[in-house]
C-alpha cells in the first residue's frame, strides 16, 4: 500500500506521519530529514521552505510502500 493512501497520512501536514514505518531505508531518511527542515523553518518568520517540503513528501508518499 502507498504511504499516500494510509489512514494516518495527512496530504496537508504530510510531515506528522511516522515515516519510520516505510518500507524503503533510504526514503524514510530521507522523508525524516524533510520533515526535521518544516519544523525548523516553521519556527522561523518567512517560513518560505514549508510548502515546497510538503510537496515532497507527498511526492514520497505517492512513491513509497508501507
Amino acid at each position: 500500500m502507498k504511504v499516500n493512501k494510509c489512514n494516518g497520512y495527512n496530504s496537508e501536514f504530510p510531515e506528522t506521519f511516522s515515516w519510520g514505518h516505510i518500507n524503503s531505508i533510504k526514503f524514510s531518511s530521507l522523508a525524516s530529514n524533510i520533515s526535521n527542515n518544516i519544523e525548523h523553518d516553521l519556527k522561523t518568520v518567512d517560513r518560505i521552505l514549508v510548502p515546497g517540503l510538503r510537496k515532497t513528501l507527498n511526492i514520497i508518499a505517492e512513491e513509497t510502500d508501507i
